[in-house]
Formats: C-alpha cells, structure tokens, sequence
C-alpha cells in the first residue's frame, strides 16, 4: 500500500511539473504596451504605418476551430508579403520592415499568430500549429488575389513557423519565404532555453523530456518537429538569416536549416549581431537583399 502511495505522489509531482513548465512555456501573456516591447531600438518599427486608417482586419479559422486575426495593407499590387512576429510578441515588432516592403509596392499581411494579441487561443506551440495557420493564411491571400503572388516571411518563432510552412500543400501562389533567426528543432532549442534561463535546474533534458509527453497527451501536439524534415520538402526559393552573435536561437541553426533545405536558397550571415537585430544593424545590406531576393522569385 505504501508503495501505492508513492507512486501516487510521484506521478502527482511530475503532472504539476510538466503543467508548470508548459504554462511558463507556452501560455498566452500579452504584453500590455506591444510598443515598449524590450526589444530595443535595432527592431524597426513604423507606428504610423501600422496604424494607418486604410487596414483591415481579416479572419479566418483555423483547423482546431480558433479564430486568427491579421492586419491586412492592401494597395493592389501583385505581390502579397505574410509577415510571422517572433515568441510572445506580435505584429508590431516587424512593422519597420513591414513599412519598407509596402514603400516598395507589396501588399502586407501582418499576422497575429495562435494565442497572441487579438487571435484566439489560450497557448502556442511555437511553430508546430501555427506551420498550418500560415498555410491557410496564404490560402485566404490566394482566395482573394487568384492572379497574385505570396512571399512568407518571419523570424524567431515565425521563422520557424514559415520554415515549416514550406513542408506543408502550399497554395501555388507562394513563390518564396525567408527566415530570419528561425530555430530547427523545437525540443533543441527549448533545452537551449532552458539552460539559459535556469542554470541551476538539475536533469534539464528529463524536464523537457516530460514536458513534450505532457504536450502530447494533454495538448495535441509534439515537440518532435524538425525544420530539417520540412526544408526537405520545401519546392521554393528560400532565403535564410541570421546574426552570429544570436544569444536566443543559436548561430548553427543557420547552416542545419540551410543544408536541409532541397529547394533553391541563399544565406545572409551578419557578423556580431544579437538575435533580430540583423536588419536594424545594417538597413541597407538587409532591404538590399530582401528586396533583391524577393524581386527575383516573384517576377
């Protein structure tokens, strides 16, 4: 009996735990004030650009049932740009480049991605769900522009969200997708996190090795979902980002997710620059080859 009872308490102690990690993880937290982010003054941003009084406010529902919001700038060009923010953030943090691309005769789409500001959803899966969120984000772009052309775009968690897309039946509309900064593995980079965030927390990978068994029998989704799988299935151009001195998604996901990619792709490796911060570092290099990269494989 008393064994029984240890066991009982034990597997109490490891639900807690596995609860307690994915709320700490994955729970929605917005921010109060998107516009004082932390992110620092190398994240462009362009408030009278995305709050101009010409946007709209497009939904669709997702494949669990959610509803998803994103702000659409549509001036009636040819070619459409999704736009995926980064963990715990939204819209805002790329509405700089967001106002670039627009300047240059795109269309905008600047998504807010599963359990972030005014999309449903009460957690995220950093990539695993939102892969297929996007896939039909681009459906709908594709349902209102037939003739038009689609470019992904996002960075951090968005990049990994746009590099998963690419794996997924994509409307033939999409011609290319950038990442910038984007993890490969989702169960690697937790553990990363992980160790930066809690030093001292001993046996870090049985942690995460219980918080992917709680995901997937409590909240339907698996840590198990590389990028490499996906990039190998990837049919179009891909242009792939990253600073060297990334403390948040480390350097060397750069040239995992590079050689995993079997479509045609570009790399863009910024010296001593921190996570996101390529384009704020060095606007000119980075429009110059956004631009170039993205005219080349919509014309």
């Amino acid at each position: 009996m008393t064994a029984v009872i240890v066991i009982v308490v034990l597997l109490a102690l490891l639900l807690f735990a596995s609860s307690y990690f994915f709320r700490y993880t994955f729970l929605r937290a917005d921010k109060p004030d998107p516009w004082n982010d932390g992110l620092g003054e190398f994240v462009l941003k362009d408030r009278a650009f995305f709050e101009r009084p010409d946007r709209e406010l497009l939904e669709i529902t997702a494949r669990d049932g959610l509803r998803l919001k994103a702000w659409f700038y549509d001036q009636g060009g040819d070619v459409t740009v999704i736009l995926c923010h980064g963990y715990r953030g939204g819209p805002v943090e790329l509405s700089g480049i967001a106002s670039h691309l627009y300047a240059e005769g795109m269309n905008i789409l600047l998504i807010f991605q599963r359990a972030h500001g005014l999309s449903e959803g009460s957690y995220f899966t950093m990539g695993v769900k939102e892969k297929l969120d996007v896939a039909d984000w681009a459906k709908e772009i594709a349902a209102r522009k037939p003739d038009g052309k689609i470019v992904l775009f996002g960075w951090s968690m968005g990049g990994n969200t746009v590099m998963g897309a690419v794996g997924e039946a994509l409307t033939e509309n999409v011609r290319c997708a950038v990442a910038d900064c984007g993890y490969d593995d989702l169960r690697t980079q937790l553990l990363f996190s992980c160790q930066e965030n809690m030093p001292r927390l001993p046996a870090k990978r049985f942690f995460i090795r219980l918080l992917g068994l709680y995901c997937r029998l409590f909240k339907g989704f698996s840590l198990n979902d590389p990028r490499s799988a996906s990039l190998g299935r990837c049919k179009i151009p891909m242009l792939f980002i990253h600073g060297t001195a990334d403390a948040v998604v480390p350097y060397d996901n750069l040239d995992r997710c590079y050689q995993a990619c079997a479509a045609k792709k570009q790399r863009a490796t910024y010296q001593t620059v921190p996570h996101i911060r390529s384009c704020g570092s060095d606007p000119r290099r980075y429009f110059g080859e956004l631009d170039a990269f993205i005219r080349e494989n919509t014309k």
